[in-house]
């Protein structure tokens, strides 16, 4: 999904947002607004995951760090961590687990509305998929042996983790796989806060090689696609890995997400703030 006018305008506003959970000066933060406009000002025919890509470094750069939101992401953990308790106990299915994967999609730095996951796990196992192909994602892991989950952010990491011993231990014929980033990009996760967690204790844990918000791949490794492809079934998660991969044309790709944003909210055909479970476009 190539960006859309309102992508650029929320590029700006992510770049505003970096500045404001940073605690920014104001000569910092203003040097930060011009080189985002100057950079936002030339994207052309690409997804907003790649121009994403090329923005965050540039902000890095003002202030001399390779991942802007490492605090952030250690705190997005840490509230995850204290939720994990409660969570486990409301998982009593995979569909349970499914929903409790969902609910960790609202921690996102890159979005405009503020996340709060003890309010969002009080409603979402309430709360029904607005586009739902879970029972065919279910038959597909019937006959599967292969499943990768792409990651997306720090935090929701913690429910991934959850979702995977879940799926484990209903299906433990299937390989399982987690992909992370290749490198810090906005809170998404890498490699380092997955095994902060242990999450390679219930899978095989791989490093797409990724820049960018999303699975783009032009950006992956040529291992990571060699493995990618080999895959039975792939569970995308977030709209970043949306708006990657929507127009693969690939029938092994689910996505599972919460609608944060206008643009996908358009493309999909779902309201803001909805649930979606949804196999890939063909």
């Amino acid at each position: 999904m190539n960006l859309k006018p309102d992508c650029l305008s929320c590029l700006l506003m992510q770049s505003l947002r970096v500045t404001k959970n940073l605690n920014l000066n104001e000569e910092t933060s203003l040097k930060m607004m011009k080189l985002a406009s100057e950079s936002i000002a030339i994207y052309d025919g690409i997804t907003p995951p790649v121009a994403a890509a090329d923005l965050y470094p540039k902000l890095a750069k003002v202030i001399d760090s390779k991942d802007v939101y490492k605090e952030l992401k250690e705190f997005s953990t840490k509230e995850a961590m204290k939720l994990l308790p409660f969570v486990k106990k409301e998982v009593k299915s995979l569909g349970d687990a499914f929903k409790s994967a969902v609910a960790g999609n609202v921690i996102d730095f890159a979005t405009p509305h503020h996340f709060d996951l003890t309010s969002e796990f009080d409603k979402v196992f309430e709360t029904d998929f607005t586009i739902d192909n879970e029972n065919l994602f279910l038959e597909k892991l019937e006959i599967a042996k292969s499943l990768i989950i792409i990651g997306d952010n720090v935090g929701e990491h913690v429910f991934d983790k959850l979702l995977l011993e879940t799926i484990s231990l209903h299906y433990p014929q299937i390989k399982l796989y987690y992909a992370v980033r290749g490198v810090p990009i906005i809170n998404d996760v890498t490699l380092l806060e997955a095994k902060d967690i242990g999450m390679e204790k219930v899978c095989t844990l791989v490093n797409s090689g990724v820049n960018t918000p999303g699975l783009d791949y032009l950006s992956a490794t040529p291992e990571f696609m060699s493995l990618y492809n080999k895959m039975d079934l792939v569970l995308a998660k977030g709209m970043g890995n949306y708006e990657c991969l929507e127009s693969m044309k690939d029938e092994r790709i689910f996505h599972l997400f919460k609608v944060k944003c206008e643009v996908v909210s358009k493309d999909v055909g779902a309201k803001l703030g909805s649930l979606i479970f949804m196999q890939n476009k063909l």
